[in-house]
């Protein structure tokens, strides 16, 4: 009798299974019908059901995954994936779906630990390489990614347009510009109508222009004319009255060579380096020094070379940066029409040599402007030769130089144009008592593009420096106010290279007479960037 109840029960277990897994079957069929008349809103309903009818299915896990996926709701989607992957007999194409919504989800991990798994078990498409490649790229494993990419396209042509667009794109992580726009290049010639060719188009422009923002090598030259007011920057009083002639016309001419380390542009650390010269050449006017002799404006001649070196390390918001400077500048005094007239030239016009170290901080303020502040010191030595003969020990202006200062810089019409403030205090330590000083410095820089090709640059300064002891030849404590305004348009003639219109306005109220003076400089030139 139990026996018989027992057998009844099992008819009927089996019975209820078979018409669950029947009616499973039919909601599961109906649902693949709707999915593949892309109705998707109607398949889901139906696809669910018939997993609540049968959860040992893993191919009704994978549609749903599937359908979740199509309507781009990737958490939802990723529990049925899984399920389509474990339940035996598993679904190896949900392997491939599983990857994608793991990547699409940034869960990276996890999509490693399954390609590890296809790896394994065997299963091999084109579109999982594929997306092997994106995984890779992802975690920084550039190199490994593009051999994924490449297998991608020798398994499935289908995919060449797609893989060689991500190929160019770790190219140009990896700094290698012309190797990416190779593999744009061929992405446009697949298909030139397609709208991954219309994207590598655009995006070959943006590597051309990364490429040129981040050349390693930066080098200009530039020449002009320029008309002084004030050469010999002539105060008033008894002791200058009798100076007379005292403006001039020049040549001028700057060259700059500069270098940035590659790993400056892809890495935390960078470092860089420049060195520049820069000379004025009067045209020689005769002019009646104080003391009543004449003399030529070429003794004004002067040269400047710099050197400088700059590592920096970026975290975050903020940067620091080193930079390491040093600078001989030449004068040539009464040596004649040149530089140049003797071997020796080097010694004979030397005139000051300075070396600075000036720690820095750039932080970012928002999005379009940074602040700054700095610490400089330097050392100052100001050379006695037969050019420059010895001054007395109170006028000694050799010794060191430290200065502290923040800046702030608002950038704006896309980058194009830029606020400057800045402040920065200063004393000057120098071994002769008439030259010790403070000095509060306060700025403003513009620059602006006004018209096409055409920009505008204005700057002023106000520095206003105080003397610590009375000067020993007018027994006074010295003042300066300097004021000074510089304003420039610069015109596009071609690619790389600018007109520049300049005028510098300098005005230096002191209370001693001798070194109260105005400047005036207009200048004309051209600069070549390469």
């Amino acid at each position: 009798m139990e026996r018989a109840r027992t057998s009844s029960l099992l008819a009927m277990f089996f019975l209820i299974s078979t018409v669950c897994l029947v009616h499973g079957q039919a909601l599961f069929d109906q649902g693949v019908k709707e999915f593949d008349q892309e109705n998707y809103e109607e398949a889901l309903p139906l696809l669910l059901e018939a997993w609540s009818a049968d959860k040992g299915s893993a191919r009704t896990a994978y549609y749903i995954g599937l359908t979740y996926k199509t309507m781009e709701k990737y958490p939802e989607a990723l529990p049925y994936f899984r399920e389509a992957v474990s339940l035996t007999p598993r679904v190896d194409e949900g392997v491939v779906e599983l990857v994608d919504v793991l990547y699409h989800t940034n869960n990276i991990v996890e999509a490693e630990k399954w390609i590890a798994f296809a790896d394994r078990e065997g299963i091999s498409t084109p579109r999982l390489h594929f997306l092997k490649g994106m995984v890779l790229a992802k975690r920084g494993r550039l190199d490994e990614a593009v051999l994924a990419f490449e297998t991608a396209k020798k398994l499935d042509p289908g995919l060449t347009q797609q893989a060689e667009l991500q190929i160019a794109g770790i190219y140009t992580q990896q700094g290698r510009y012309k190797d990416a726009q190779e593999r744009l290049r061929a992405t446009i010639t697949l298909d030139p109508a397609s709208d991954l060719a219309l994207y590598a188009r655009d995006y070959e422009k943006i590597v051309a222009d990364k490429a040129e923002r981040e050349r390693p090598w930066r080098f200009s030259v530039g020449m002009g004319y320029k008309y002084d007011t004030n050469v010999v920057t002539k105060g008033d009083g008894p002791m200058v009255e009798s100076i007379s002639g005292q403006e001039d016309s020049a040549f001028n001419f700057g060259a700059r060579i500069g270098y940035t380390a590659p790993f400056s542009f892809r890495t935390p650390f960078s470092f860089s380096a420049y060195y520049s010269v820069y000379s004025d050449r009067y045209f020689g006017k005769t002019y009646t020094r104080s003391d009543g002799s004449r003399g030529n404006l070429t003794e004004y001649n002067n040269m400047t070379n710099t050197v400088s070196a700059v590592p920096g390390y970026a975290f975050g918001r903020f940067a620091v940066s080193l930079p390491l400077t040093y600078s001989y500048v030449s004068l040539q005094g009464v040596k004649g029409n040149s530089f140049f007239n003797e071997l020796n030239w080097w010694n004979q016009t030397r005139y000051l040599e300075t070396k600075a170290v000036t720690p820095t901080l750039r932080f970012l303020t928002t999005a379009s402007s940074f602040g700054e502040v700095f610490f400089s010191y330097m050392r100052k030595k100001y050379f006695d030769t037969e050019l420059h003969p010895e001054p007395p020990p109170e006028e000694e202006r050799s010794g060191e130089r430290m200065t502290g200062g923040l800046g702030w810089t608002y950038t704006f019409k896309e980058n194009k144009a830029f606020l400057t403030l800045r402040y920065a205090y200063a004393r000057d330590n120098t071994i002769g008592r008439n030259w010790v000083n403070d000095e509060n410095r306060f700025g403003a820089d513009l620059f602006y593009p006004i018209l096409g090709p055409l920009r505008g640059q204005v700057s002023f300064d106000a520095t206003y420096v105080k003397y610590s002891y009375d000067n020993t030849y007018f027994e006074r404590k010295r003042r300066d106010d300097i004021y000074a305004v510089s304003c420039a348009l610069l015109y596009g003639i071609v690619r790389n290279a600018d007109i520049i219109v300049q005028y510098n306005y300098y005005r230096n109220q002191s209370n001693i007479a001798l070194y109260d003076y105005t400047r005036e400089v207009y200048g004309l030139g051209v600069e070549y960037r390469f």
